[in-house]
């Protein structure tokens, strides 16, 4: 029956002229193509099927640990509040003070952008 239906359509191309296009080669090809039998993948036994469910247990497993957390402003902005506290503390040359700049440049950036996202809308915003 699908045979019938591609053949159809293949017709009805044919019914139409279509010749002066460009791509009408690759769409006759690929009507061709759907026409073909697909293989499909060999038949598993009970064995096979067992190893391939435990397989997708065990990477559902590692997937879980790689989930990323998404963080909101608030606790981004404590989070660096604490770092920059432990930053200042530090008596090691490797803790440069220009580093320090630039972290509390983002705690700013931070902050904006936590108190913007606390600003109140009006309703007539949403109509």
């Amino acid at each position: 029956m699908q045979d019938f239906e591609i053949d159809d359509e293949l017709d009805e191309l044919d019914g139409i002229n279509i010749d002066c296009l460009p791509e009408v080669d690759e769409l006759r090809e690929y009507l061709q193509i759907l026409d073909q039998d697909i293989l499909t993948e060999e038949q598993l036994n009970d064995e096979q099927i067992i190893n391939l469910l435990q397989n997708e247990d065990e990477s559902d497993d590692d997937s879980s640990d790689e989930d990323i957390l998404l963080v909101s402003e608030k606790q981004g902005v404590d989070a660096l509040k604490i770092f920059i506290n432990y930053f200042e503390q530090q008596d090691d040359p490797e803790f440069n003070v220009d580093d320090l700049r630039i972290f509390r440049k983002y705690l700013r950036i931070s902050r904006i952008k936590e108190i913007n996202l606390k600003k109140q809308s009006t309703l007539d915003m949403f109509f």
